[in-house]
Parts: structure tokens; C-alpha cells; sequence
């Protein structure tokens, strides 16, 4: 071989790896721009989440009082209290979301393993508990929350985790 064609071989192989490096560097720094994208938007859903909770503390109380017929007082606004558990189904709609947004990032390995359980998973199933009367209802497979909150659920139950009885415990205290 020339020595000319050995040079062309090592620029080249240079070439190739610091072009690699660069690829690599810009992937890592969209992966690290995406997982800070996720936090904001999970601590952006939770402050909503907390700000509608501390404008109408009475969401509390009505998780408590959730039944079959409150959808019928949603969607016929011309009995008492329908206008109350609208409010109450807006608040379980936020902490929908948030608790999804959460799970995708999981899911997606946005959120260190970490946090999610020491911050985001205790609060989840606090949220669960507290809202088991409508989530009961309404997280199942094929119905209108997302996939991500159906497993989650499912995953708790398999672990032995009883959100009904977590539900009392937080009525009964």
C-alpha cells in the first residue's frame, strides 16, 4: 500500500469516529433536553393539579361522596349540585393527567427510576386512594384513561396493593 492511500485510510477512520462522537453527543443532549422537558411538564400538571385542589378544597370532600348517579348531575346541569360535581370530574381529569404524564416519562425512561419511586409513585397511589369511588370506574382496559394508568394500576393490584382498602383508610381517618 502507498503511503499516501495509508494516510487517506487514517483520516478517514478519524474522521468516521469523531463524527460518530459528535452524533453520539448530540443524541445525549436531545435525550437529556427531552427528560427536562418531561419533568417541567409533570411539575407543570402538578402545580395545575394543586392550584385547582387549593381554589376548591371541596374536591376532597366529594371523592368521598362519588357515586353512579354524580354522572347525572354532570351532564344535566339543571339539578342541585350538578355544577359541584363537574368541578370535582375537572379535578379528577387534572389528576389524570398528571398521573399519566408521570408514567409515560417512566415509561419512556424521562425520569430516573429513582424519583419516580421515592416522589411520584407514593403520590400516585395517594391520588388513587383518594379518588378510588370514580377511578374505579373509569381506569379499565379500553376505557378513557391512558394505557399507562391502566398498568400501572393493574401492576399495584399484582403487587398485593388493595386501593380500595387504601381508600377507606384515608375516609376513615
Amino acid at each position: 500500500m502507498s503511503e499516501g492511500l495509508i494516510t487517506a485510510l487514517i483520516a478517514a477512520a478519524v474522521s468516521a469516529i469523531v463524527s460518530l462522537g459528535i452524533a453520539y453527543a448530540q443524541l445525549h443532549q436531545a435525550r437529556v433536553s427531552q427528560s427536562i422537558q418531561a419533568q417541567q411538564d409533570i411539575t407543570d400538571k402538578y402545580n395545575l393539579m394543586v392550584d385547582y385542589r387549593l381554589k376548591r378544597p371541596d374536591v376532597l370532600k366529594l371523592a368521598r361522596l362519588w357515586n353512579d348517579q354524580c354522572y347525572d348531575l354532570i351532564y344535566s346541569q339543571n339539578k342541585p349540585d350538578g355544577s359541584d360535581w363537574a368541578i370535582y370530574y375537572g379535578y379528577v381529569e387534572l389528576v389524570t393527567l398528571y398521573c399519566s404524564a408521570v408514567l409515560y416519562a417512566k415509561n419512556k425512561h424521562l425520569i430516573p427510576d429513582d424519583l419516580f419511586r421515592a416522589q411520584h409513585e407514593p403520590l400516585i397511589r395517594l391520588l388513587l386512594a383518594e379518588h378510588y369511588p370514580i377511578f374505579s370506574q373509569i381506569i379499565k382496559q379500553d376505557g378513557y384513561v391512558s394505557e399507562y394508568l391502566v398498568d400501572h394500576v393493574r401492576s399495584l393490584r399484582d403487587t398485593g396493593w388493595d386501593w380500595s382498602a387504601a381508600h377507606k383508610v384515608l375516609v376513615e381517618a
